[in-house]
């Protein structure tokens, strides 16, 4: 005949039964180890958060913090553009303006139009990708006008002013005009950055979502961008000519 401890070693859903018939014999025991296994768990956890960075939420932040100050957080910790190098804008970027390359150079034979997209793949990978981590990082700063500014003027003329220099410095030919249509495809590029992070579509890290799904959004996200000013101005016509209905009625005389 078995006593209870062998029946616990040799037959574990015989344990079950004995355990349901008699809980004030066996409940402490596995109160006890599961008393043991929770910290176990819990440490796991947390390890396997600090390991794993995407199944960390995001820090929390400010819904509009002040340029000066999300400028000051960035030049205090810098890793922020390290670790958020901006891998989808780097491909962007890299889309848009290596063919701009490619097709002016093309008359100078396969080897000098290869080099001039290689070396605007490169820079388009170095300079777009912290680009966008220093956008990801001031998309809701505030006041608006000095964000864009800064993210829009001041970030792209410096990039553009280092991709010139590569491109001289490698010999590329009719530099002039593709640097022309670049800068203009850089300012409205850097404009739509700002204007789809600020949607959170194109960031990285924890606040970001898949690149399959930002694709998914870059039509609207496109139509939206280009149908902004022509919103703004049809608005700002019918405020004006509302108000000038306004003031050309006959005001009704109350004593």
């Amino acid at each position: 005949m078995f006593t209870c401890d062998e029946c616990l070693a040799t037959n574990p859903y015989q344990s079950i039964v004995i355990n349901r018939r008699s809980k004030a014999t066996f409940s402490p025991s596995i109160n006890l180890t599961n008393k043991f296994q929770s910290p176990i768990l819990a440490t796991l956890g947390h390890v396997q958060a600090q390991t794993r960075p995407d199944l960390r939420h995001a820090p929390a932040r400010s819904a509009n913090p002040s340029f000066f100050q999300a400028l000051s957080d960035l030049f205090w910790h810098p890793q922020r553009i390290l670790f958020l190098w901006n891998w989808k804008s780097a491909w962007l970027s890299i889309i848009l303006r290596g063919p701009i390359f490619l097709a002016v150079t093309i008359k100078r034979g396969f080897f000098a139009s290869l080099s001039a997209l290689i070396t605007e793949c490169i820079v388009c990978a170095a300079t777009a990708g912290f680009y966008g981590a220093l956008v990801q990082n001031l998309r809701d700063a505030t006041p608006l006008w000095l964000t864009a500014v800064f993210l829009v003027v001041f970030v792209p003329s410096v990039f553009q002013g280092i991709e010139y220099l590569l491109h001289l410095v490698r010999g590329t030919p009719h530099l002039r005009v593709a640097e022309i249509i670049s800068a203009g495809v850089s300012a409205v590029s850097s404009l739509f950055n700002w204007y789809a992070m600020r949607r959170g579509a194109l960031l990285v890290g924890g606040e970001g979502s898949s690149f399959g799904s930002d694709l998914h959004r870059l039509p609207k996200l496109l139509f939206d961008f280009f149908a902004t000013l022509p919103r703004k101005l049809t608005r700002s016509r019918r405020t004006s000519e509302g108000s000038r209905d306004d003031s050309a009625s006959p005001r009704s005389f109350t004593p």
